[in-house]
Order: C-alpha cells, then sequence, then structure tokens
C-alpha cells in the first residue's frame, strides 16, 4: 500500500466543527513489529504516535494524516520490537532516555534523579501534571514547536539525539540539527554537567544554561544554541548581541523578546555559577545534588544506590542499566521492509493493520468492568465512554487537551479523553468519575480508585464546586495525586491542579478539600493505608 501525502488533504472538510475532534478526518493505524518497519513507514510519510496530543491537534486543525505508526504500549495489541524507545539506562558514561518515555517518568524516574538531577528538575516545568503523564521525549521534540521546552533543555546539557535511517543505519545529531521525517529513537545525555532552566509565560521566551552551550526557545522558529555555556560566561553574554532578531507577533514584539532573553539569561548564570536548583523532587521531597562522588558510584555499578531508594516514588528504571553500550542502537534492526516514495521508489508495507476506515476492536476495563467496543481509528476516548459506555461524567471542554474537564485516569494516570484515540486505551484499566459509586460500595479498593470517594467527600464539605462541569476532572486529577503521595504540599498540590481549569471557584477551597482528602486517608481507618504508595 501507498502512502500519500496530497497536500490538498490539509484543509478543514467542509461542514464541520472547527479545531474540533468531530471533524478529525478518517486515517490508516498501521502497527510496527520492528524499529525498521517503523523508520521506514515515518520517512515513507506516515506520522509518528507517541503521546499523541500533538498529533491529535494536528488533525483537529485540519491536517489529514495518511497513516498513523503508534510507538507507545498501547496495551495486548502493544508493538514488539520497540523496546527501546521505552528505555532510560547507562550506557558507556551517558544516560540514555527513549524517545517513547513520558515527562513524567523522566521527572520521577531514580535513575535520572540520582545522575542527572537538574534534568528531572527541569522536567517538572513541562506542561502539567495531565501532558506529562501522557506526553513524550519524542513527541514533545518531533512536534518542532518553538514554544515546547525539552529541545533547549537538551540543547544546553549537550545532548546527542540517535534516529534511525529507514534502512536500519544510525543517525546522530544535535539537538538543532534534527530531521523532520525520521525515527527518533532516542538521546544520549552526558552524565557530567548541569541544566539550569527558566522560561517567561509561553511562547515568549525560554532559556536553558548548561556547562558548555546556551539554549533559547519559543523566542525563534527553532531553538537556538549558543556555543558558550556557564563555563565561560563572559563570551557567552558577548554571544548574546550577535543573535538575529527575535519573533516579532501578538504574543511579544521583539524588543520585548530580547530583553527577556537578556535577563533570562543573567538569571540562569547566576544559578548555575551558584550551584542552585529548583525543588527537584514532588512535593516535600529535596533533589539529589548532582554530586560526582554518587555518579561515579552508578557509572561503575550501573545502578543507583539503595541509600536513594523513595517510598513516595514509582521505582521504575526501563532496560537493564548494567548493559554496556552496544555499537549502534540501530545495528542490530532487521533491514527495512519498506522503500522511500521519497525518493523515487513507490513505498509498500508488510502489514497494513487497520486501513483507512477499517473500525479497531478495543477491550479493556472501564471501572473496574470488562468494556469492548468496536471504534473508528478516529474516534477518542471521551467519545467511546460517553456514547458507548453511556457515563456522562467526562466532559468535552476545551477539546485541545488544556482545560482538564475530559480528565479520566489511564492506568491511574491523569489523561486528556478528548485527544486520546479509544484504541490508545485498548488493554488498559480506564477510571471514570462514575468509579466513585463503586468505590464507596467496596468494588475498587486500590489505587486513585480507593482515594476517589474520599476527595468526593471532601470536595461536597469544602463547597470546592459551583457549576459542576470542571468538578470530574479536578477530583480525579486528586485522586491520582492523593494514590501517588501520601501528604502533598501545598506546592504540589497546586502543582498538580494547574492542569484543570476552573472558571468558578478561585480554586482555594478545592486546595482545602485536597488537603483535607489526604488527612482522611491518612488515618488508620482509611484503605489508602494497606499497601499505600
Amino acid at each position: 500500500m501507498s502512502v500519500e501525502t496530497d497536500p490538498a488533504q490539509h484543509a478543514a472538510p467542509d461542514g464541520l466543527i472547527s479545531r474540533s475532534h468531530l471533524g478529525i478526518e478518517p486515517f490508516a493505524l498501521y502497527r510496527p513489529d520492528s524499529l525498521a518497519d517503523a523508520a521506514s513507514m515515518i520517512a515513507a510519510g506516515a506520522w509518528a504516535h507517541a503521546g499523541g496530543i500533538d498529533v491529535a491537534q494536528r488533525l483537529r486543525n485540519g491536517e489529514a494524516a495518511p497513516a498513523l505508526v503508534p510507538l507507545c504500549k498501547p496495551g495486548r495489541n502493544s508493538p514488539s520490537g520497540l523496546e527501546v524507545l521505552d528505555e532510560i539506562s547507562l550506557r558507556d558514561g551517558v544516560l540514555f532516555i527513549g524517545a517513547a518515555v513520558t515527562h513524567a517518568r523522566i521527572e520521577t524516574d531514580r535513575l535520572v534523579r540520582t545522575v542527572r538531577p537538574d534534568l528531572a528538575d527541569a522536567w517538572r516545568t513541562i506542561g502539567n501534571a495531565r501532558i506529562r503523564s501522557t506526553g513524550t521525549l519524542g513527541g514533545n521534540l518531533m512536534a518542532f514547536d518553538s514554544g515546547y521546552d525539552a529541545a533547549p533543555i537538551l540543547a544546553a546539557a549537550g545532548a546527542e539525539l540517535i534516529f534511525m535511517e529507514p534502512d536500519g543505519s544510525e543517525r546522530r545529531c544535535a539537538v538543532a540539527d534534527r530531521p523532520h521525517d525520521r525515527l527518533l529513537v532516542g538521546c544520549e545525555v552526558p552524565l557530567a554537567g548541569h541544566v539550569v532552566y527558566e522560561r517567561s509565560l509561553k511562547p515568549v521566551a525560554s532559556v536553558a544554561v548548561g556547562d558548555n552551550h546556551i539554549a533559547i526557545g519559543c523566542a525563534y522558529r527553532e531553538v537556538e544554541v549558543l556555543p558558550n555555556g556557564a563555563a565561560d560566561a563572559a563570551a557567552a553574554s558577548a554571544l548574546l548581541g550577535a543573535l538575529p532578531d527575535p519573533t516579532d507577533d501578538v504574543f511579544a514584539s521583539t524588543a520585548y523578546r530580547r530583553r527577556v532573553i537578556d535577563v533570562l539569561v543573567s538569571r540562569c548564570l547566576e544559578l548555575h555559577a551558584a550551584g542552585a536548583m529548583n525543588d527537584g523532587g514532588l512535593g516535600s521531597d529535596g533533589a539529589y545534588p548532582p554530586d560526582a562522588s554518587r555518579r561515579e558510584a552508578v557509572a561503575s555499578t550501573g545502578h543507583p544506590p539503595e541509600s536513594l531508594s523513595d517510598d513516595s516514588e514509582p521505582q521504575r528504571i526501563g532496560g537493564d542499566a548494567r548493559q554496556p553500550r552496544r555499537p549502534g542502537l540501530c545495528a542490530e534492526m532487521p533491514p527495512q521492509t519498506a522503500k522511500l516514495r521519497k525518493e523515487g521508489v513507490t513505498a509498500t508495507f508488510r502489514d497494513v493493520t487497520y486501513p483507512r476506515g477499517l473500525s479497531v476492536d478495543i477491550e479493556l476495563r472501564l471501572n473496574g468492568e470488562p468494556f469492548s467496543a468496536s471504534t473508528p481509528a478516529s474516534e477518542m476516548l471521551v467519545d467511546t465512554i460517553g456514547s458507548r459506555a453511556g457515563l456522562g461524567g467526562t466532559r468535552v471542554g476545551c477539546d485541545q487537551a488544556v482545560c482538564g474537564a475530559c480528565t479520566v485516569l489511564v492506568d491511574g494516570e491523569p489523561t486528556a479523553s478528548c485527544s486520546t484515540f479509544a484504541w490508545q486505551s485498548d488493554g488498559r484499566d480506564v477510571l471514570t468519575i462514575e468509579s466513585g459509586h463503586m468505590a464507596a460500595a467496596g468494588g475498587l479498593s486500590a489505587g486513585p480508585a480507593a482515594a476517589l470517594p474520599e476527595v468526593q467527600r471532601a470536595f461536597a464539605e469544602f463547597s470546592a464546586f459551583q457549576c459542576g462541569y470542571c468538578t470530574p476532572g479536578l477530583i480525579l486529577t486528586a485522586s491520582a495525586l492523593l494514590a501517588r503521595h501520601r501528604d502533598p504540599d501545598r506546592t504540589t498540590i497546586c502543582d498538580w491542579l494547574d492542569s484543570n481549569v476552573c472558571r468558578c471557584t478561585g480554586y482555594l477551597m478545592v486546595i482545602e478539600a485536597v488537603e483535607a482528602a489526604s488527612a482522611a486517608l491518612r488515618s488508620p481507618s482509611s484503605p489508602m493505608q494497606d499497601g499505600a504508595p
């Protein structure tokens, strides 16, 4: 089958709601069985689908995808042969992070927090709790959105990106030189070094200062990287004057952006010189300092010291951290199974799992009960929940994964159901606000579902709602937070609730309700005390 990329298809279809998921054009869905398959499909014009939020936004805006290639693990039909994309490991003196690793995992992963705590700290600023739980390193980088954070952070850290060519060979490049039509496998970050990241309100300017590079985002179409960093602050400051003029648009003028860049660079250089960091953990947890002795210990043993264990965090280290770095991540992969139409040859794919317009069979657990459906590949989870399962508590608000009204919990993580395709939930556990009734009756007794009834009671007691439209999303987000953290401080609560927009309450009553629910869940009689994280 050929992948067509007719530019005329990118126009928004007539008669459909603008910028709505209801207007998404049908597309084919390919499930690759190796990295080489995925690389060939992407080089031929298919779209890589990792977290999928940016893909959903492009489709809402009228672009037509010839095909999507899922790179994450959606469940029982997860692609095989792509495990390296979900890996975090040490390889010959560098930290490898796979392209399908989520932002939340980079933020909390014990290995990252041990060898490069500055990265974990910087990653906490990306999006919000819901975006971080779904969005991925690769999706952030390959969206080529000048306002996104991963590019300047990694550029300042001196990271090297690893791409796979359609023939299975490997291409390495700097962040600023990444290609548009190749499969990103992951990145390698040196263990030595420290990055400080600051940003203004998006999309004006962002600045990351590393030992040897300064990277500037938001203000240009692509990240601008200066060859000098904190190690030569005087030379770096001098180079700022040689930068091209920043963008002049409705968000900010060129002069304002240049002033903001100067201020942020100066601030980051001061912080870097002082060795200062923001809170590196979650809530009251302190950051692990970038101690050379700890890095040496990790490099020699292949894993973080047990003394760094933190029971309040998921202890996840993907892959085998003790394995030596392979000569090439792509060297072992099978040869390509597709030819590149872009180089004059028609692209043919070995397996078209779901051609354009064909329904996808999904099976999941919805509020603790088995649920199955046959849905179009373009159907969003919010419609499956509402129209097929008949549950009305999940609402569509902004329809752009911003407001949080559509929040559900997928495997315990806050997820924007308006920007998550139904097939992404295949084989997974999905909780909606209706699960609170089952939990209160004893049907669900673990994780966020166990916290949900107490959060609902606290919201009612503190009148933490008015119109109620956003309330289900707020309650589910708070339940996910309290399932992960026994006693979150107010900063952590605000950080998580920042992902949900409420125009009525002013948030104070919501915050107080979450604090009260936290206290109730820590009582001896709470079900959360048995096996609580």
